[in-house]
Order: structure tokens, then sequence, then C-alpha cells
């Protein structure tokens, strides 16, 4: 019906949708203009999309991504209740992890502490500690710094845990760690070498994995509580540094990041890590 016939620029003032938002959902399947004119191909939205574009923008308002949306609107669709409650609860979920981060917030704010102490709190003193020759299975990677820790240490895990791995014996012998190669902070392409130290005959899949031994070395050691953020890890190079400039202590590379807590089990404000900045002598 030609009455029907909604343009683009007219549902976008009936929306309050952006065009460039509507062409989006249109490419994503969440929003298709439903109906498409013979003669010219021109599409068009109808009068009863007007609610289903608003449930959108509801969505995207509560923070839901578009895929999860898309999902969000099928189960809803097809009465799949309990994947409609899946759905809600990870964002509920999501939502208190990010109410009790604020509150944190408001809490040292609201104690008024020196603005240097803001970023001294979560922040060990810096100790000299020799660390020994380990034994490890590693990968090393070229990406960003949370695809390549995330990717290659839950690939790591796998090959440990394998069927024929725990046949021969072979166990965990210290926290996975990352191993950083660069000289500069790298947005999308850092040189990452993620290893696990180990013990037992291991055998790994091709040659993107390897064992190799670490060698012993002294290092400054930080640790850091705190959620894995460029901001927590900056406090925490930034007080190893200046304790070499204060001890006059002359630092190498690579830095190692140590990673003591379960981030599958403990919380982003409890994880620990400790920051190792090799030294000579």
């Amino acid at each position: 019906m030609q009455s029907d016939r909604i343009t683009i620029s007219r549902f976008s003032l009936y929306t309050y949708l952006s065009q460039k938002a509507l062409r989006l959902y249109d490419k994503k399947g969440i929003l298709v203009p439903e109906v498409k004119d013979r003669f010219t191909g021109y599409r068009y939205y109808t009068t009863s999309q007007i609610e289903e574009a608003l449930k959108i923008k509801t969505l995207c308002n509560l923070d839901f991504s578009l895929s999860d949306i898309s999902d969000l609107l099928q189960a809803v669709d097809e009465k799949e209740d309990k994947k409609v409650q899946k759905i809600i609860t990870k964002y509920h979920s999501r939502t208190m992890k990010e109410i009790k981060r604020l509150e944190k917030i408001e809490s040292l704010l609201k104690e008024n502490k020196d603005f240097t102490e803001l970023f001294k709190m979560n922040v060990s003193e810096p100790v000299i500690k020799d660390i020994p020759a380990m034994r490890v299975i590693s990968g090393r990677r070229t990406g960003s710094y949370e695809e390549v820790c995330s990717e290659v240490s839950e690939e790591l895990f796998k090959i440990i845990f394998s069927p024929v791995n725990q046949k021969n014996g072979v166990r965990i012998t210290g926290p996975c760690m990352s191993i950083c190669y660069d000289k500069e902070y790298r947005e999308k392409d850092a040189d990452i070498e993620m290893a696990v130290p180990i013990q037992g005959q291991i055998e790994t899949d091709g040659d993107r994995y390897s064992i190799r031994n670490l060698e012993p070395c002294r290092v400054i050691s930080v640790i850091y509580k705190g959620p894995y953020e460029h901001e927590g890890f900056s406090a925490t190079f930034n007080t190893a540094f200046k304790f070499a400039a204060d001890k006059n202590l002359e630092t190498t590379g690579p830095e190692r990041q140590i990673y003591i807590s379960n981030p599958n089990e403990t919380a982003p404000e409890e994880l620990l890590t400790e920051v190792q900045i090799p030294i000579k002598g």
C-alpha cells in the first residue's frame, strides 16, 4: 500500500534514529526495510516497523551489542524464553560489575587522597629478586595485547591438558606469563610471547608452539592489583623504572608480566599481576 511506504529520511525522523544507523541495521539484518518497489528497486519502511525500531533504539541505549540485539529480538519473536533470559542475565551481570567499578571510583574520590596517591595505592613497593631458569611451553604472536594474550594462553592450556600430555604426567609449575619484545607501545601489532612453566614430557601440535628454557635473571619486581588496563600497568612500570633510576640500576629487556590470579575465578579489581623488569648485575 503506497501510504504505508516510508522513506529512510522520514523513518529516521519518526524514530529519532540516524540514517547512518538505519543503514547499518539494514546491513546487519536487524531492521530491513519491509517494502521494495518492483519498478524502481527503492526500499521502504512501514509503520509497523516503527515499534521494532524503537525496541532496537532502547536496547542500544542499554549498551546491547548489535549481535545480541539481533539474537534477542529473534528469540522474543520465536518465544524462546530461556534464550531471552540468558542474554538479559549476561547484560545484568555486566552492569553489576560496572556499578561496582564506579562505586569504587566514587569511594576513592570521596576520600580526597593526595592526587599522586591514587596512582600508588594498587602498586606494591619494588623489590629486587632473582628468577631461576624455567622450562616453558610458549607461543609468540603479533597482534593486540588482549587478543594475543587471550588466544595464545588458551591454546597453551589446551595443549597442556590434552589427554596425551596428561597421560605423560605434564604439569604446570608456575603462573602463566607474557613477555613483550617491543621497544614502544603498539596498539595492533605488538610482539608478544605467552609462556607457561611446565614439567614433564610434552607433545605440541605443529611448530606454532615451542618448548624452551628461560634463562635465569635478576629483576625489579612490582605487583599490581586491579584489572588488566593500560593505566594500572603504566603506574606499575613507572614505579619500577623510578626505583631503577634511584638505585642507579641498568634495566634490560624484555619485560615479563606474571599473571598470579586466574581471571576466570577472580574479580577484575582483585587480580594480581607481577611486573618483572630484568636488570644487569
